[in-house]
């Protein structure tokens, strides 16, 4: 009886215990959810970003390589064809070491050649196609966007320097020399201070940027207190067209002052130069011309070769005959580009510069004799012989009054800005 007595209060204590502990512990709201077990999304790999279809491979043309030799590493076996493709815009029998050829391959035709470009110029690539049996080819040209543009730069110390600060390439500079290349020569005349002033027009790119200069329309050059202005004119039928003194005289002569585009002169004409070699005074009938081997010379005018071998102390030596009594000698060089008999007109390339003969250094002596006596090349006035044609004065004179103003407008003392300044700097020539 009394063990049954103690079991019943036994079970009485740990049932009042049992009651005590879950009294302590919270149940949970009917009305509040359960929070859902985060999931973690399972990572996920970016996809791959697809072959592209074509590529582009470039291939430097090395001396000596012939375009049968570069092709058919690239696939291509139609070498004829190509070059019959691009003939009527070059012939790619002879391409030149340093240039590239442009391959474009097809992935999805097992990497097969189906376009090559080379460039023709910094205006035109010839595109050769070669997806088809026979190659085709056609030029690519940039187009750009014309805007009038006028430009002023002062010369002080370098002419490219100038230039560049004016927003001018050196290709530019080299058209503007070349309107004046009758009346100034740039290697010797051109002084600290000399002023150009340009009217034409200014290419921009697709994207607005700014490409070059366009078409020139006039140009003047203020040198040592002379004044030179050139229009460019655009004859009648269209076709024909020239740079032009306001007087309508044309800027071409029948002699350039110059046989090199640019050069340091090193020695002028003379009648008693001290002499390098022979070490005493001696007459110097021309011009020498500082200038690195393999230097092009031009033939200063229209003219027949009368000579063209060695000659003494002129080394390697060339002489042409011109038509009023008129001879040119170009010596010391180094390989010659035309033959005894053969016309050549003004501007052609004759011979290469050099330092054959009796020679102290790479350069070009030159000489112009007129009626049987050298005179300075340098100096001598040079005649006209063409004009702007009666029937079309009141056109150009219309025009000239134009441009002419626009110079003159330039030439006046801007209130803000000014004119390019360039502080030296070195000449190709130097």
């Amino acid at each position: 009886m009394s063990t049954l007595r103690a079991r019943i209060a036994a079970t009485a204590i740990v049932g009042s215990l049992a009651v005590a502990v879950a009294a302590l512990i919270p149940w949970p709201s009917r009305t509040q959810a359960q929070p859902e077990p985060v999931v973690e999304p399972a990572p996920t790999l970016p996809e791959p970003e697809p072959e592209p279809r074509f590529t582009q491979v470039s291939h430097k043309i090395k001396r000596g390589q012939a375009l049968g030799s570069i092709l058919p590493d690239y696939g291509v076996h139609q070498v004829d064809a190509v070059v019959e493709a691009a003939l009527p815009w070059v012939d790619l029998r002879k391409i030149y070491a340093g240039k590239e050829l442009h391959f474009t391959q097809d992935r999805e035709l097992g990497g097969k050649t189906v376009e090559m470009r080379y460039v023709l110029d910094e205006d035109h690539t010839l595109v050769v196609d070669l997806s088809g049996e026979t190659p085709t080819a056609s030029v690519d040209e940039v187009l750009y966007t014309a805007q009038p543009e006028e430009k002023v730069l002062i010369v002080d110390g370098s002419l490219w320097a100038a230039a560049v600060e004016a927003g001018l390439r050196p290709a530019d500079i080299v058209r503007i020399a070349k309107v004046f290349q009758y009346d100034v020569d740039f290697n010797t005349e051109l002084q600290a201070g000399a002023r150009f002033s340009v009217i034409g027009q200014a290419l921009y790119r697709e994207d607005g940027s700014y490409a070059k200069m366009g078409e020139l329309q006039a140009v003047r050059l203020e040198n040592k207190g002379e004044t030179f202005t050139a229009i460019h004119y655009v004859h009648s039928d269209g076709e024909t067209d020239g740079w032009y003194h306001p007087d309508g005289t044309a800027s071409k002569k029948p002699f350039l002052r110059s046989p090199l585009d640019f050069a340091r002169v090193t020695s002028g004409f003379s009648t008693g130069r001290f002499h390098p070699v022979l070490k005493k005074k001696r007459k110097h009938l021309g011009t020498d011309f500082g200038c690195p081997t393999g230097t092009p010379v031009r033939a200063t005018g229209d003219g027949v070769v009368k000579v063209a071998k060695t000659h003494g102390g002129h080394g390697k030596h060339v002489v042409v005959q011109h038509p009023g009594g008129r001879v040119t000698k170009y010596s010391h060089l180094s390989a010659y580009k035309v033959k005894p008999g053969q016309s050549v007109k003004q501007g052609q390339v004759i011979a290469l510069s050099g330092n054959t003969g009796m020679s102290t250094g790479p350069h070009l002596h030159y000489e112009l004799h007129v009626g049987g006596k050298p005179v300075d090349a340098m100096t001598v006035k040079l005649p006209n012989t063409e004009s702007i044609p009666s029937g079309e004065k009141s056109a150009f004179n219309a025009q000239k009054a134009l441009l002419v103003a626009q110079l003159d407008e330039l030439a006046k003392p801007q209130d803000t800005g000014g004119p390019a300044l360039a502080d030296g700097g070195p000449s190709p020539a130097e």
